[in-house]
């Protein structure tokens, strides 16, 4: 059996592109709900919806063709996730969006796949993504929770407070090599477990010292 190549991760901006969701089972609800939650504009093709997609439309969260699949939805996608339950129409769209040059995802089917949706954990500005290449989404799911376990809501906060004193680091420190060792004494193994102990206020404050200390010298 030949094994798969390794795959490139990446993460990427669909903030306003055109995502198109054929299905609209609960498989597909999971989707559409990781799309709009990137800001994507999400179109859905399904005959029927689950009743939670039939209010998101109602709001119009998305929008909704309530047909099956025809080869001219997509014209302009960026993205596409074929997410129906028949299998033949899956192939269907990935061998037309293959012919196109857009990137396709078949739920359930790592073959006919471009990418895979990794099993992610949010905290804010942090994203930590785990995947099994399509292999065993349920191994993937299990370390995701353990994860996070480990990763809790105080990440979020020092994850967005880092963004910023990473702003003033650049303008103070143009050398790429001091500034590897300005991070190497604000993100120590120290700060990282307060975090996990979720002791979020000591470690802000930590944050905020270490980099007055550091911006001065």
């Amino acid at each position: 059996m030949m094994e798969m190549a390794a795959l490139y991760p990446v993460y990427l901006k669909l903030e306003g592109q055109g995502c198109l969701v054929v299905g609209g089972g609960s498989v597909a609800q999971r989707k559409i709900g990781g799309l709009l939650e990137c800001g994507a504009a999400v179109t859905v093709v399904s005959p029927e919806l689950t009743p939670e997609l039939k209010k998101a439309a109602a709001r119009g969260d998305f929008c909704y063709n309530e047909r099956r699949f025809q080869a001219g939805d997509l014209q302009g996608k960026s993205l596409v996730i074929a997410a129906t339950d028949d299998s033949g129409l899956n192939a269907r769209i990935a061998q037309i969006c293959r012919k196109r040059g857009i990137p396709v995802n078949v739920v359930d089917n790592p073959g006919l796949s471009a990418f895979f949706v990794p099993s992610v954990i949010r905290r804010g500005p942090l994203c930590i993504s785990v995947s099994t290449g399509g292999g065993s989404p349920m191994l993937a799911r299990r370390i995701r929770e353990d994860l996070e376990r480990q990763f809790g809501p105080a990440f979020e906060e020092i994850a967005a407070l880092l963004g910023e004193m990473r702003r003033r680091i650049q303008e103070r420190l143009p050398d790429g090599d001091e500034r590897r060792q300005c991070w190497d004494e604000i993100v120590t193994p120290e700060l990282m477990a307060l975090l996990k102990a979720g002791k979020t206020e000591i470690a802000r404050k930590q944050v905020e010292m270490a980099c007055t200390s550091l911006l001065s010298e």
